[in-house]
């Protein structure tokens, strides 16, 4: 686990117990499947979304399979507790002018208008998460392969993204800049900074879409990495990319989360259903 997921598991962790505590119930093995189902349902009461009960009961789910497979207690209380219901949420992607904004937006010239334009290109050709691209080095973009090794994924797991025909012209451009403003510098991170460690952060990627936003006047809940993420996986879809490649490309270790992306708006429907709906493309005519 990551520190941060561990973080995580501590938190609710701790509010479990506390719950359990203010029921006077001081052991868990005094625990049943009705003492987690009212604690799921109190998380609702208390205004908390839906996805954010799942993560309570998958944390708990973790805890107390854990507890069960090293003889901690004789039965696994979560075994008849069903996972709570989240609502299907429409996710926020990067309209075709938005797109063209923030690609049109930077001076490619300029070492770091460059460098925030590789990033953009790699965002949306990959759907690489933020911490991932903050932490790529030279040697995981392999230019004679196409492949970028994204060796500290989600889990820390480590996968593979393909470099398309674009990507690969600007990370070629943007690695040429790259040796110039470094000027024999030794550093390892792909994506540098005029900061003393060099080392791109989440930080500067998160003011970097703050000035995006403000700049280009982007509207919207959120203007973030993730939602170039969520744009890759929708676009990927659209133009013909079947889920089980876009799982393996986003990292995803159950389908059920890329199934997320599946979701259509009127708009995308009607596009989809013109491109494939057999009645004016004659592919049935055999």
């Amino acid at each position: 686990m990551t520190p941060r997921t561990l973080e995580t598991y501590d938190r609710g962790l701790k509010r479990f117990f506390d719950y359990l505590l203010e029921n006077n119930i001081f052991d868990v093995s005094e625990v049943d499947s009705g003492v987690i189902r009212e604690f799921l349902i109190m998380l609702r009461e208390k205004g908390l979304r839906g996805i954010t009960v799942h993560q309570f009961f998958r944390i708990l789910r973790t805890f107390f399979t854990f507890l069960h497979r090293e003889d901690y207690i004789i039965k696994n209380p979560m075994t008849n507790v069903k996972a709570p219901k989240v609502e299907q949420k429409e996710m926020r992607t990067f309209n075709a002018q938005e797109i063209s904004k923030i690609l049109t937006a930077f001076d490619r010239n300029d070492f770091i208008g460059m460098r925030n334009y590789c990033i953009m290109c790699l965002f949306f050709s990959t759907g690489i998460r933020k911490t991932e691209l903050a932490s790529l080095t030279l040697a995981d973009i392999n230019i004679t392969t196409d492949l970028i090794r994204i060796a500290h994924g989600k889990g820390q797991k480590e996968r593979y993204a393909p470099i398309g025909k674009t990507l690969r012209r600007v990370l070629i451009q943007y690695i040429k800049m790259r040796e110039e403003y470094l000027k024999g510098e030794t550093c390892h991170w792909l994506f540098v900074t005029p900061r003393v460690t060099r080392k791109m952060t989440n930080s500067c990627l998160n003011i970097l879409f703050q000035k995006l936003k403000k700049n280009l006047n982007l509207t919207g809940e959120k203007i973030s990495c993730h939602t170039w993420r969520h744009t890759f996986a929708k676009n990927y879809l659209l133009n013909g990319g079947d889920i089980f490649s876009l799982q393996k490309i986003l990292g995803h270790a159950d389908i059920v989360t890329t199934k997320n992306y599946l979701h259509l708006n009127e708009k995308e429907v009607k596009l989809q259903h013109a491109k494939y709906n057999p009645l004016d493309n004659k592919d049935w005519l055999y």
